[in-house]
Order: C-alpha cells, then structure tokens, then sequence
C-alpha cells in the first residue's frame, strides 16, 4: 500500500514526477486543506481519508415529534456530543440520527435545531462530521453541508481511518428478504419523489413522517426475526474484499466480531445501551456512554 502524505513524509517508490508534484501542491496550500488519499495494488480507488479519534454513532431516532418517554433522548445525544465527541478529530453518524429528516426550499424541521447547533460547534473546532443517511432519515441535503458544515452521504461510504480501509453502511435494504424495501428505498429517494414531498407543507409533512415512523416501529417490535447471518455475511464478504472494517447500523444490536484481520462492528443499539463505535490508539472498540 502506498500512501500519500500532506506532510514531509511522503514517499511514492519509483514515481519521482509523481512525488514533486504532490511536494509542490503541499508547499502551496496549508497541510489540513489537503485530503490524504490511499491507493491500494490492484484497486483503483482513491479513498477520502479521516483522522483519529473517530467515532461512530447510529440510530439515535431522535424524535421531532416527542412522545411520553422520550424526553431524554435529545439531551443524551447532547450530551454526548458536548463530552466524548470533543477528543474526536472525526465523528460518523451511520444513519437514523433522527426519526425523520426532510429539508423542504424554506424549512427545515425545528426539533433538530439543538443537535445540529452541536453539530456546527464541533465543525467549527476543526472536527470533521460526516452523515449517513439511514431509512428514516436518507434524505439529508443541501443545508446539512451548507448551513451546519458536515459531509454528508446517501449511500454506503469507503473511507481510511489512520491507514486502515472501512466500510461505513447504515444497514436498511442488505438482507436478502429486503427486495421490497430496496424497490421503495429507490421511489421515495427519487427526485421527482421529494419534488411532491417538497409541495406538502412541513407541518403536514413532519406529521405523516411521524405517523410513518409508528408504524414502522410497531413492525420492528413485532417482528423480531432481523436474520443477523444476512448482515454478518455482508460484512465478511466486505472484509475479505480487503477492507479492514465494517461498520454498521441499522439492527439496533450492538456487536464486535473479528473475520481474519478484519473486524465487523455493529453500533446501532444507542437508546437501549448508548452504543458507539471508536478507533484510536487501542484499536476498533466498542463503547458505550452512560449519563452520570
């Protein structure tokens, strides 16, 4: 593997035109504009690259329509924003940070105002947030990136995190049986789709999207059946395509599993345990965060 650096380490063996201009691009532009890119023997794909510590956080269902039980939900996810994700250079939300989202020409729903004024805060101390879309919220825009300031992403993302590959996935439409799903996840992300949705008055639309997500949940509950095997054989499909990790959401079921040299972490079980994906200097843990 070579990697190209933005410092004075960069090396690229027998490529010297190739080393004076990337020794050129870093003498011109200040070290952290510059993205570290990997590329691998084989694989042509240039990954963006992201500092450690990083942080994975998922299914928080913050609700923009509180229900009785709830009222902790939001002040937890601050919480932890305002403590643990402080010693982060990067933070990852794998999907459904909200029960819903929808960013209509002139609106957005007012309930999410507290976590994304965090969100900001932590942009603006120099960390880098990145959001991916879940199936309750995998609609996010243009005023995530350009009013709080983070990334953001629709789809599944292949990062490097400190010189190791990661698969980042929300989850939603991996399971074999999830064929339906996959056909519906595509209607209501077309364009078109969200063009009508934008019609709809936010108040309205933030309703049905609550009476939505109910049904959603009462489904979840009385299901039980989430065939586990389906999204662990995805991640090691994924593993032994070369990525180091695979990092998950969705199944509300916390887990660290190692297949070979690689590790699948599963983060998504937040309201029950306040699961949490981390990478630092001990490696791929899996944490939880409790209020004291």
């Amino acid at each position: 593997m070579l990697i190209l650096k933005a410092d004075g380490g960069v090396r690229l063996a027998g490529n010297e035109h190739f080393y004076q201009y990337f020794k050129e691009l870093r003498d011109a532009y200040p070290p952290q504009s510059i993205v570290l890119r990997a590329f691998y023997p084989g694989n042509t794909q240039v990954l963006n690259s992201f500092d450690t510590p990083a942080i994975f956080l998922a299914d928080c269902h913050l609700p923009l329509i509180q229900l009785p039980g709830q009222e902790g939900w939001t002040p937890r996810v601050l919480t932890f924003l305002r403590n643990e994700a402080l010693d982060a250079k990067s933070i990852f939300l794998v999907g459904d940070l909200f029960d819903f989202w929808f960013e209509w020409r002139h609106s957005v729903p007012s309930a999410a105002f507290p976590v994304l004024a965090e969100l900001s805060n932590l942009v603006r101390g120099g960390r880098r947030v990145v959001y991916l879309g879940g199936n309750h919220d995998g609609h996010v825009g243009k005023f995530l990136t350009d009013e709080v300031g983070i990334e953001i992403s629709r789809e599944a993302m292949d990062v490097e995190i400190s010189g190791k590959r990661f698969h980042i996935i929300h989850g939603d439409g991996i399971a074999p049986a999830d064929h339906g799903y996959r056909m519906l996840r595509r209607m209501v992300r077309w364009p078109p789709t969200e063009a009508i949705y934008r019609m709809v008055h936010p108040d309205l639309g933030i309703w049905l999207a609550h009476k939505l997500s109910g049904v959603s949940r009462e489904q979840f509950s009385s299901k039980v059946v989430w065939a586990p095997d389906s999204y662990r054989d995805y991640a090691r499909r994924k593993i032994e395509e070369g990525f180091d990790c695979v990092v998950m959401g969705h199944r509300h079921e916390a887990e660290r599993i190692e297949y070979g040299k690689g590790v699948f972490l599963a983060v998504g079980d937040w309201i029950r345990s306040g699961s949490y994906g981390y990478v630092g200097e001990s490696g791929i843990e899996l944490k939880y965060f409790r209020l004291t």
